[in-house]
C-alpha cells in the first residue's frame, strides 16, 4: 500500500496493514523465539498462550481487509520493527537469565502497548467509516492486547522482585 491517503478508508487499511505486519511478526518470528529464550515457567506460559491468541489476530485482521473488499496486505511498522531490533541487540548481551526474563517481560510489555496504540487508531476510524462490524472484529483482539498487557506486567512485578535480592 503506498501513494495518497485521501479518505478514512484509505488511511484505515493503511493502518490495517501495518497491524497486519505486527501480528504477523509476532507470530511468526517474535513470540516463538522469546518462547525459546525465556526461563521462568510463567513467562514462557504467557508468551505461548499469547502466540496461540495471535494467531487469532492474524485471522481477524486478514478478515477485515475481506470485509472491506480489499486483499490482506501487510505493511512494515517502524515503531514496533525498532522494539524488535532493539531487544535482539540488547537480549544477546544479558549474562543473567533472570534479568533476560525480566528484560524480555519490558520488551512485550512495550509491544503490547504499540499494539494497543494500533488497534485504538483502528477502532477510532472504523467508528468514522461506521462499520460497527469492523469496531467489534477488532475490540476483541484490543481487549486480548490489553489483558496480555496486565498479565505481563504482573509477570515483570514478580521478576523484578526475585532479582531484588541479587
Amino acid at each position: 500500500m503506498s501513494g495518497t491517503l485521501a479518505s478514512p478508508r484509505d488511511l484505515f487499511l493503511q493502518l490495517l496493514a501495518q497491524m497486519l505486519w505486527i501480528e504477523r511478526t509476532l507470530a511468526f518470528e517474535v513470540l516463538p523465539e522469546l518462547h525459546r529464550q525465556v526461563r521462568s515457567e510463567s513467562l514462557a506460559e504467557a508468551v505461548e498462550q499469547h502466540l496461540e491468541q495471535t494467531h487469532g489476530h492474524v485471522a481477524t485482521v486478514e478478515t477485515a481487509f475481506r470485509t472491506l473488499g480489499a486483499e490482506p496486505a501487510s505493511a512494515r511498522s517502524a515503531a514496533v520493527a525498532g522494539l524488535k531490533e532493539e531487544h535482539e541487540e540488547l537480549a544477546g548481551k544479558i549474562s543473567d537469565p533472570r534479568l533476560a526474563d525480566l528484560f524480555h517481560a519490558g520488551a512485550a510489555i512495550a509491544t503490547e502497548h504499540a499494539e494497543l496504540a494500533g488497534y485504538e487508531q483502528l477502532l477510532e476510524l472504523a467508528r468514522a467509516l461506521g462499520r460497527t462490524d469492523l469496531e467489534q472484529a477488532l475490540e476483541q483482539n484490543r481487549a486480548d492486547e490489553e489483558e496480555t498487557l496486565r498479565r505481563l506486567q504482573a509477570l515483570a512485578a514478580a521478576l523484578r522482585e526475585d532479582l531484588g535480592g541479587s
